[in-house]
């Protein structure tokens, strides 16, 4: 009995997305173990962005790639892309950031850097630019 050529593209697919897995643990414990060692946590990084690559080789098909019971397939892709709201609200952020980072700074050098107000807003505020930054970017990708 042989195997067909979509049979061998679907054990490809899933070695890569296993080899991705095993990558990612690999990085992950580079990443854990190698805390205080720069090599290790490069290594650790690399076989990270190696794994997100794999997957997006491999491409297996998830629970949205799956045909409806009439058989026929849904596209789930409604995005239009961010709204204008969006792009202001991430622009706006970009000074806000930069007065943070001056805000501390300023600390730094006139009081020694005792205070702690300023790093809890300059968190506060890089915790705000990479939930909305983050979603900009998943907006811009999902519209394509």
């Amino acid at each position: 009995m042989s195997v067909t050529t979509s049979q061998n593209s679907t054990r490809k697919r899933y070695s890569l997305l296993a080899l991705a897995i095993l990558l990612l643990l690999f990085g992950g414990v580079c990443l854990y173990r190698g805390s205080h060692d720069f090599q290790i946590r490069s290594l650790g990084l690399a076989a990270i962005l190696a794994s997100t690559y794999l997957v997006r080789m491999s491409r297996v098909p998830g629970r949205t790639d799956l045909p409806d019971p009439n058989g026929q397939r849904k596209d789930f892709i409604t995005s239009k892309g961010p709204s204008r709201r969006l792009w202001i609200a991430s622009a706006a952020l970009i000074p806000v950031l930069g007065v943070a980072i001056l805000m501390m700074c300023s600390d730094t050098v006139t009081d020694g850097g005792n205070a702690t107000w300023p790093v809890d807003v300059f968190a506060w505020v890089a915790v705000v630019c990479t939930i909305v930054w983050s979603y900009l970017a998943a907006k811009i990708v999902g519209s394509k």
